[in-house]
């Protein structure tokens, strides 16, 4: 059975009225030196946040026991991000050698062709486990995903679509499932249609609404971005943007991981939010 009715449950947000006032300000902001800004503030060792976690998993899987995870999202290259700026991100993910790097969406800010901006430097990232991700609400934009995913592919990166892939040799499978708000299709039995009886689930999604209808037995860790941590963390603005859960979310068997991400929208600036990298730990501890 397909379980997608749970996962529609996050709704649409972006009007043409929101779309066009973000669009402005970016323009302005860019025009007076936003991205210059955004790298020296927060795309540097003096910004950039290294987040640890540690997420539990059966004793009776010991032998992933240390496997390091690197998790990224929400790059949103465009006005206020382009490849050079992301020297310091890399290099953080590099110095710890993870055995897995996931990514859970946005790689634009408005059009497809910003995703080229960030490819090559983004494509220089290996892990000897795999690099794999999703899209988020952002990628779908002109509907050329599918271009996206095969460019990226070329640096190894590999876009799960309501799919899976079994790592046999660790009894481990990566899912992933399109994002709920811009998917044209979310089918979770497809993304899991690989996994064996022992097999030890993580699961990628960039909404982290829907977590709870992918939390289940056997699934570690759910994997999300998209709310940036609210970016401007004061109210009344972060009633502008999504609602962020929280940056760890227990669910039974499943641990939620929202990323406040790496990039931006609607202009330069983060507030008690800074961008980040999550290295994520398996450990049979109990």
């Amino acid at each position: 059975m397909t379980r997608a009715d749970p996962l529609r449950q996050p709704v649409r947000r972006h009007s043409w009225l929101r779309r066009a006032f973000f669009r402005t300000s970016e323009c302005v902001l860019r025009m007076l030196g936003g991205r210059a800004w955004y790298r020296w503030r927060h795309l540097s060792p003096r910004g950039l946040r290294v987040r640890e976690e540690v997420v539990r998993i059966p004793e009776a899987r010991a032998d992933l026991d240390g496997l390091v995870v690197a998790h990224l999202s929400d790059v949103h290259a465009g006005p206020f991000l382009k490849g050079r700026d992301l020297d310091h991100v890399l290099a953080t993910v590099k110095a710890r050698n993870p055995d897995v790097i996931v990514f859970t969406g946005d790689l634009v800010a408005n059009r497809h062709e910003e995703a080229e901006l960030v490819r090559a430097e983004l494509g220089s990232l290996s892990a000897p486990l795999g690099v794999f991700g999703v899209f988020g609400n952002h990628d779908y934009r002109d509907r050329r995903e599918g271009e996206l995913a095969a460019s990226y592919a070329e640096h190894g990166w590999r876009f799960l679509r309501n799919e899976g892939v079994r790592i046999a040799e660790r009894r481990m499978v990566v899912t992933g499932v399109e994002d709920p708000e811009e998917g044209r299709a979310l089918d979770i039995d497809a993304a899991r249609a690989v996994l064996e009886p022992g097999d030890l689930e993580l699961c990628l999604c960039h909404h982290p609404g829907a977590a709870a209808a992918l939390a289940r037995e056997g699934c570690v860790a759910v994997f999300s971005g998209h709310a940036h941590g609210g970016q401007m963390d004061v109210w009344p603005l972060t009633r502008f943007g999504p609602p962020h859960p929280g940056l760890r979310v227990e669910l039974g068997p499943t641990v939620l991981i929202a990323s406040r991400g790496i990039g931006v929208v609607g202009g330069p600036l983060r507030f008690r939010a800074s961008p980040e990298v999550v290295f994520v730990r398996l450990s049979s501890d109990t």
